[in-house]
């Protein structure tokens, strides 16, 4: 019967390797290859020793270098049809995962998400630590979870919970907390005492920031209240108008500008509404928010808004002897090498501009001086 040969069987021998490999090499580097995949050895280095080791009692120990017994190693892995033996995961790591992994199965945690995190914190104080990804750490603590008795992944809201949400949310409306999230880290309080005091805390699961978010507003609805966005007030208005008219008389260079003083104006008022509860919540307004509402009613009074800003005056006069520059290099340099010293320049100066704008006007500087544009 023909034997099947194996991929480790027709490797080139290593250049620092003058030595043949006979069968009782092979067999003792397999067998070190085979308890590095199966984690009896946790490094390469470990597992490196050991073979040494078995070749020196084997009489072998001369044979063969450091560096070809670890090529060999590598080659007998690779041979193994498993992945490299940086991703093999040693026996510290799955004592982590494992932990992390009963805990997930108790609902301490509110996913694998979660664990993984805390899991790569730990692995981080463990010396002989491979790099792990997330994804790779919260892939193997939920399926580790689901062998411990991991039910469902995800955990419906309990009666007890939607009563506290119920709570909670006629006091956002009425003013008592600054913005929703405030409520949702009170839910997280509550519960967080409640599963201390509870009987099983198990039975109390874990829950995100985000997914209070979501049922606080699911209740919102259900009961009337208004909720999430708000329209935008007359006060706000008023101070959205004013950073218009500046804007429209040239006091800013650009709407983005415009848009972060008018937001640390709203501020402002956000401040006066959390001194005189009386006068409602805040607004909130985040700078995209105010960015949009700024451009759409610069739009509908008329203003035109212009879409990028002309390289006129001392800017052109500096672009154009860059791009001067440019030509007179001879191609040693690239355009964005000329871009780069443009944008310093003009940093220098007092104006901003973005890399792509000075590689664009260095091009278009480069065709006005050869009569092209």
């Amino acid at each position: 019967m023909r034997r099947k040969t194996r991929a480790a069987d027709h490797v080139k021998p290593s250049p620092a390797d003058p030595a043949p490999w006979y069968t009782k090499d092979k067999r003792i580097v397999l067998l070190g290859a085979r308890g590095l995949w199966n984690g009896r050895f946790e490094t390469e280095a470990a597992a490196l020793r050991a073979c040494r080791a078995a070749l020196a009692r084997a009489g072998l120990g001369g044979r063969h270098t450091t560096e070809a017994i670890r090529y060999r190693i590598r080659t007998e892995s690779r041979g193994l049809d498993k992945p490299p033996s940086r991703a093999y995961w040693t026996r510290a790591e799955d004592r982590v995962i494992d932990r992390l992994a009963h805990a997930v199965a108790r609902h301490e945690y509110h996913d694998a998400t979660a664990a993984g995190r805390a899991c790569l914190r730990a692995l981080a104080r463990h010396k002989r630590h491979f790099p792990r990804s997330l994804i790779a750490v919260s892939a193997r603590i939920g399926a580790r979870a689901l062998e411990f008795g991991r039910e469902h992944a995800r955990v419906n809201f309990t009666p007890e919970e939607w009563r506290v949400l119920r709570e909670l949310v006629p006091q956002v409306s009425s003013g008592r907390f600054r913005e929703a999230k405030d409520a949702s880290r009170m839910f997280l309080a509550i519960m967080a005492r409640r599963r201390r005091t509870h009987a099983d805390g198990s039975m109390v699961p874990v829950r995100t920031l985000g997914s209070v978010d979501q049922k606080l507003a699911r209740v919102a609805k259900e009961v009337g209240l208004a909720w999430g966005f708000r329209d935008w007030s007359p006060e706000e208005d008023r101070v959205v108008d004013q950073f218009i008219d500046r804007y429209s008389k040239g006091e800013f260079r650009s709407l983005r500008s415009t848009a972060r003083a008018c937001r640390t104006e709203l501020r402002r008022l956000d401040a006066d509404r959390r001194k005189h509860p009386e006068r409602g919540r805040p607004y909130g307004r985040s700078f995209l928010a105010v960015h949009l509402h700024l451009s759409q009613r610069a739009v509908s009074r008329g203003v035109a808004r212009p879409l990028f800003r002309r390289w006129r005056g001392p800017e052109g006069r500096i672009a154009a002897r860059y791009a001067g520059l440019f030509a007179a290099d001879g191609g040693r340099h690239t355009t964005w090498d000329f871009a780069t010293v443009l944008q310093r320049a003009l940093r220098r100066r007092g104006y901003q501009r973005t890399l792509t704008a000075c590689k664009a006007e260095i091009r278009r500087a480069r065709l006005r001086m050869n009569g092209l544009l």
